[in-house]
This record gives C-alpha cells, structure tokens and sequence, in this order.
C-alpha cells in the first residue's frame, strides 16, 4: 500500500525476480507517476491491483475479504510538511485514521505481519551538528502535523496487537518522486530556467538516501527482522539542502544563478538536522548500495531523459 516508495518497491522486487512472495498493490493514484506504475507490466506482471483510499474502510475490507492477504507493506501517506501546515485534517485523515482502516482490516482477516513505513521525522530535530544520531529507542518528538500524524499512526501499530515491525527512514530520492520534493523540484527548475526556491538560508540538514536502498532495506526486514520491532534506515550521506541544490546545480552543469533564498514558511516547524544510528538493521546484513553522488547522477540523469515527469 503506498505511493514513491512503493512504485519503485513493486519495480524492485520484479527486477531482483524474488518471487518468494505474490504482491498485491494498492494505491489511489492520484500522483501521476503512481498512475504511470499501474501500467508497467514487467513490474505487475505477477501481481494484482487495486484503486483505492485507504480512508475508505467498505472498500478496504472487500479487498481484504477478497484477496486475503497475509502481510501488510503499509506505505500510503501525505507527506509534504508544507501541505501539513496548510491542511493538518488531510493529514490525519489519511495518516492516522487510513492506518486505522488498515489496522482494523488485518485483525479481522487475520493478517500475519504489519510493516509501516514511517519516518526519521518523528524524532524531531537534533539541534546542532554535533548532537548524537538517534536510535530506536530515542523518544518520539514531532514538530510538525506531517511528522505527528505519522507518531500517531505508530502507536496505533503499537497498539492494535498485530505482529508488526515500523521503518524509519532518511530522505529518499529517485526516479518518479512528486516535484514537490526537493530534489526533483531543482531539477525541474533547472531544465525548465525557473528559480530555485530555498527556504532561508538552506542550512537544515538531511541524510540523503536513494529510495532504492529503502526497497532492499525494507525487503531485508521483511524476511529477517525481529517481530514487533522499529528499524532505522539511512545512508549515512547528511548534507544541507544548500548543498544538496549547489550538488545538482553541479551535476547538470548549470543552475547556479537561479538559486533564490525565500521566506521558510515552516518557521521554528523546520527541523534543523535528521541523523539516525542504523547498527540495528545492519546487523541483518544490509547496507545502502548507492554512494550519494552516484544516486544523485543516476537520478539526475533519470529526469533527463524523462522530462515527462517532470510536469
């Protein structure tokens, strides 16, 4: 269940051929590059789909009644911090009582698993450079309505009796991530010689993780990771969004001049730096396979040829 983790997890499962498992996907896709997944056939070839709001719970249900699955991947949620600001509502509307939906869906059909994809967000914000990555066991402190709702929906997860496991991942980029995310937004404006919004003066800082890296992480969980625990999962690659546009800027051998500092509309709802200690999931023997600036020509490259995805 899941929108731009989860286009790129269905495709990655179908070119590593591990057909240990038969997928089922779920998506209301309403982004377009969701809707462009829908129709690729190497990756769904063996798998089925559904259209559906996971806030739907009638329609939910006939999908469990009628598929029964026995795990549940749950990535489906608003993410943009800044549409949270605007619409807190929306965001606990799909984050908190679509989790509830899911929840209640596989108790009754008796679902084996419950993975939830959340976020290195619900941490909060580590206040300087120097401060200690955090574990799993760091205490939960949201700063905004994004990264709440998704608090909120872990304690539901917690809560509901399920055997389950929760992700928490760094920033993921790659191909056919929203334009309303950072990196694909440079990009955009760079090809399309538009201004490059950064909110104040760009120092927050994030670790950057190619999406891909999360599939196999999130794979690796599902095979090998201990019942009912939380996982940390990054690159260890931190930089500051400045850096990161100055990076791209770099690599598409322009940009610089359009680089334009604006007002944060976050405010003090901007978290400073994410860093995260990921021993734990290293110890199931995985590691991120992409070095940041080999993501970041792959997906600059990606874009390039792809200018449709952009729009």
């Amino acid at each position: 269940v899941g929108g731009f983790i989860f286009t790129n997890f269905a495709r990655f499962v179908a070119y590593q051929n591990d057909m240990e498992y038969k997928w089922l996907t779920v998506d209301n896709y309403i982004l377009p590059l969701s809707l462009n997944n829908r129709y690729d056939g190497r990756s769904f070839k063996d798998a089925s789909q559904h259209i559906a709001d996971i806030t739907d719970a009638s329609t939910i249900d006939a999908i469990f009644r009628v598929e029964r699955p026995t795990i549940v991947i749950h990535g489906a949620a608003q993410t943009s911090v800044d549409k949270s600001l605007k619409e807190p509502a929306l965001f606990h509307k799909t984050n908190v009582i679509g989790t509830k939906v899911l929840l209640d869906a596989s108790a009754k059909y008796g679902i084996k698993r419950f993975i939830m994809i959340s976020t290195d967000e619900v941490y909060g914000s580590l206040a300087n450079e120097n401060e200690p990555a955090w574990t799993e066991h760091s205490p939960l402190d949201p700063k905004n309505p994004y990264s709440v709702s998704k608090a909120e929906a872990e304690a539901l997860v917690k809560a509901s009796g399920l055997t389950y496991n929760i992700t928490r991942a760094s920033n993921n980029y790659g191909e056919r991530q929203s334009t309303d995310k950072l990196i694909p937004n440079t990009i955009r404006c760079i090809v399309e010689g538009k201004k490059i919004p950064i909110y104040g003066q760009g120092n927050q800082i994030r670790d950057w993780m190619h999406v891909i890296d999360n599939c196999s992480a999130i794979l690796t969980i599902l095979k090998n990771g201990a019942s009912n625990e939380a996982y940390n999962i990054g690159a260890n690659s931190e930089m500051s969004n400045i850096e990161m546009v100055q990076r791209i800027c770099k690599i598409l051998g322009k940009g610089y001049e359009l680089i334009e500092h604006v007002d944060d509309p976050r405010g003090s709802a901007h978290d400073f730096r994410y860093a995260m200690d990921c021993s734990k999931i290293k110890s199931l023997g995985w590691t991120p396979k992409f070095k940041l600036n080999d993501g970041l020509h792959q997906t600059c490259g990606w874009y390039e040829k792809n200018k449709w995805a952009l729009k």
